[in-house]
């Protein structure tokens, strides 16, 4: 009888895993959100996740960060490429056990307890029946003429 291979029962067992957790609510979108800030900071290519959790505001500013800075560089950017590698941490280390989430209509506090301590609240907005984390990100300041 032959085995299958690892990947593949590493693969089926964290299927199992994420069916087993609730995929569309606002602690479980922190807890991704967290995971993949986290993940970003070893693998870049984590960006693009991270900028998928975001509020249509959150990636519209990484959208114009983006252009301007695709017009000065001359070669095309991602909007995921405005989240600067090193620059992305978290204040604290989070659990999931430790968030809690009180819901409002379209929207959502989740309440963060750092494993060492420390209280942080995420808002969130459903947006097209998801969860998204609603970071507001200060504007881009526009050049001044010369």
């Amino acid at each position: 009888m032959q085995r299958p291979p690892v990947a593949l029962c590493l693969a089926a067992a964290l299927a199992a895993c994420e069916s087993s957790r609730p995929a569309n609510t606002p602690a479980a979108t922190v807890a991704a959100f967290a995971s993949a800030v986290e993940a970003a900071e070893r693998d870049g290519t984590q960006r693009r996740r991270v900028y998928d959790l975001l509020s249509q505001r959150g990636r519209a500013a990484l959208d114009e960060r983006a252009a301007r800075a695709s017009q000065v560089s001359g070669r095309a950017l991602d909007p995921w490429e405005m989240i600067a590698p090193g620059r992305l941490r978290l204040r604290m280390t989070v659990s999931a056990d430790s968030l809690t989430a009180r819901e409002s209509g379209e929207r959502a506090i989740v309440t963060a307890r750092g494993r060492a301590g420390g209280v942080a609240d995420v808002p969130l907005v459903r947006e097209g029946g998801r969860w998204r984390i609603d970071l507001a990100l200060p504007p881009v300041a526009a050049p001044e003429p010369r």
